[in-house]
């Protein structure tokens, strides 16, 4: 099973929140999972590899005051999180359905907040939630040799020592093949990523970069836009595989700490230039 899951939550009183909103809601995913199981919400935060979630930046009107976000009542803020495995949506789903449909709060660096609303079709969400599988994903696939890809918050991409701020054909599609080999249970063609670099060119890109902080000393500088892709080869089962991975992009996120905000991803389906 595959989620993306929109909520739109009020605090229920003006606060200060902490200095990283991002850990703070990875820190939120995590304790709504161990509400209803502490084994999986201990597994999931010691998994050092790839983990089967992601965490959107925090949306809404936020002032800021002393270098940490303020948030008012008066205003409803919105938070993104997906789920790539069974196990990681099943004790989140229970607990978030608990706290809407009985309005408990849930806690966000010690400020209370009740949720408004829970997003799960992309009818009500210009596209960004949605319930789907690997197997409809699959069978879903199209064939289009023109693939836009939208970052839509700051993304980046570890190559040894070096972060690369530039959405290489071969980063963006290996970001994803690898989620897709770790949590699907359906194997893609292990020659697709030797086929990226061969065959897959980055054709116009709309770039820009923007620092996020994670704390007084530790920040990373990311890319935003978008980036269209053009692929020249002619081998039709990897052109739909890569088709279908420019879709599971809206679910697995790209490049580094999709847990805490970056690399948030969507497919556009209107290419660049138009």
């Amino acid at each position: 099973m595959l989620a993306s899951i929109i909520m739109h939550f009020k605090p229920l009183e003006k606060a200060r929140l902490g200095k990283t909103p991002e850990r703070s809601l990875h820190a939120l995913f995590l304790e709504l999972v161990r509400e209803a199981d502490e084994e999986i919400a201990a597994r999931l935060h010691k998994t050092a590899s790839l983990k089967p979630f992601t965490v959107s930046p925090l949306r809404g009107k936020l002032t800021w005051q002393d270098e940490r976000p303020l948030v008012s009542p008066e205003e409803t803020y919105k938070v993104r999180f997906t789920t790539l495995s069974e196990e990681a949506l099943a004790p989140f789903n229970y607990s978030v359905t608990g706290h809407y449909i009985y309005k408990r709060p849930l806690t966000l660096d010690g400020v209370p907040f009740v949720i408004e609303d829970v997003l799960l079709t992309p009818e009500r969400s210009q596209g960004w939630a949605r319930l789907s599988s690997y197997e409809v994903l699959y069978q879903e696939a199209g064939d289009e040799r023109s693939i836009t890809l939208g970052f839509f918050s700051p993304t980046t991409f570890r190559t040894g020592d070096v972060n690369l701020l530039f959405p290489l054909s071969v980063s963006v599609f290996g970001s994803l093949y690898r989620k897709w080999q770790a949590f699907s249970g359906i194997p893609l063609d292990e020659g697709l990523m030797d086929f990226v670099e061969k065959h897959v060119v980055e054709e116009r890109y709309r770039l820009a970069t923007k620092v996020v902080k994670y704390g007084p000393r530790y920040q990373l500088n990311g890319f935003v836009g978008r980036c269209g892709y053009r692929i020249l080869g002619k081998d039709r089962r990897r052109v739909r595989e890569l088709n279908l991975l420019a879709d599971f992009a809206l679910f697995a996120g790209v490049g580094q700490k999709t847990t805490m905000g970056m690399g948030q991803c969507k497919r556009i389906k209107r290419p660049m230039g138009q």
